[in-house]
């Protein structure tokens, strides 16, 4: 079982002062501190248009991190294919491997924001087949050779991409419907559920994983993940506190999004009223009962067999002050993954 970092969203709340060039500065030495404790990856989330700064831009901010970095592998959780030309992504992601010594993992997903859409004017009829298609043009990419790819939704004749990358990136596919998680099981490296589920939900979704490959007739290594939020304290009260606001904008913006609405400044607000379901999918106290609550399920997830497996903590939500993510960055790593791993 490996340990991550994340996902980090940088948006910035009405509360949290800094301009973006302060927390994506802040965000980078975390990223040097969570190396230094012990975790062993660092994943970005990607939206576009939020007026909260949600980052839209995650290979920028990765290379900026591979750059500081020495051994953390880092990771998109998720890219948001529709928006991105294949190609491009094909040299971005092959240059950021090679400055990172091949760290990069690649997750990639569908998004679900109509504004999105809008704002990029690509239709959403045809975007799971173009998402296949997507990763079939990748892998093609990567080989650093002369490819020519005819599909329904994208075509290229005679092209190469070099450099190649420094090593084979995983590409990881998240998404909950039964096409979606079919998808994955065909094409990914690996899959991960959606950060709002449990420990034990995403044990289930590796076995279900497991399971549909297996009824697909795929074989081969597979890789899963998974992301939750952890707030840790001297007891369960505290440990809430220090991430509540945090994840209630998060979770408030992506409720206003929903219902087409882009100004995110009331979030935390509108969040409000689902503070004890998000707070009943959050696991809060001490680092011996965070410990406590995470040890089953991450053993259980290391008894399935997958060539490579992660648990990602959500340590510092948008909103939170430099010293406190520190201050539970340094926890985690000294305290809970010494005890997860002995």
């Amino acid at each position: 079982m490996k340990f991550g970092l994340g996902q980090f969203t940088l948006q910035i709340p009405p509360w949290d002062k800094r301009n973006h060039a302060q927390l994506y500065a802040d965000t980078i030495e975390l990223a040097q501190l969570a190396e230094r404790v012990g975790f062993d990856s660092f994943w970005l989330a990607e939206h576009h248009g939020a007026s909260d700064g949600y980052i839209p831009a995650l290979l920028p901010f990765l290379s900026a991190v591979a750059s500081k970095t020495e051994r953390l592998e880092i990771g998109t959780a998720v890219m948001l294919a529709p928006f991105h030309d294949p190609l491009r992504v094909a040299e971005d992601t092959a240059v950021l491997d090679n400055i990172s010594g091949g760290r990069l993992n690649l997750g990639l997903g569908l998004g679900w924001v109509p504004e999105e859409y809008r704002m990029f004017g690509v239709p959403t009829k045809g975007r799971g087949r173009r998402l296949e298609e997507f990763v079939e043009v990748l892998r093609l990419a990567w080989t650093g050779e002369r490819f020519t790819y005819k599909g329904r939704m994208l075509s290229y004749e005679d092209v190469l991409i070099r450099p190649a990358p420094a090593h084979k990136i995983p590409i990881w596919l998240g998404g909950g419907t039964t096409p979606a998680l079919e998808r994955a099981a065909r094409l990914a490296d690996g899959h991960f559920p959606p950060s709002t589920g449990s420990p034990a939900d995403g044990v289930q979704r590796a076995k279900e994983m497991l399971e549909t490959r297996e009824r697909l007739g795929v074989s081969g290594p597979y890789r899963s993940g998974m992301f939750s939020p952890i707030g840790i304290g001297a007891d369960p009260n505290e440990g809430w506190s220090r991430i509540r606001d945090g994840l209630l904008h998060v979770r408030g913006a992506y409720a206003l999004w929903g219902q087409g609405k882009l100004e995110v400044s009331h979030a935390r607000d509108e969040a409000a009223q689902w503070e004890d379901a998000v707070r009943s999918g959050t696991i809060v106290g001490t680092p011996e009962q965070i410990v406590e609550a995470l040890a089953p399920h991450l053993r259980e997830m290391d008894s399935l067999g997958l060539e490579d497996a992660f648990f990602s903590a959500i340590l510092a939500p948008p909103g939170t002050p430099f010293d406190v993510a520190a201050e539970s960055i340094e926890a985690f790593g000294t305290k809970i993954i010494p005890a997860l791993r002995g």
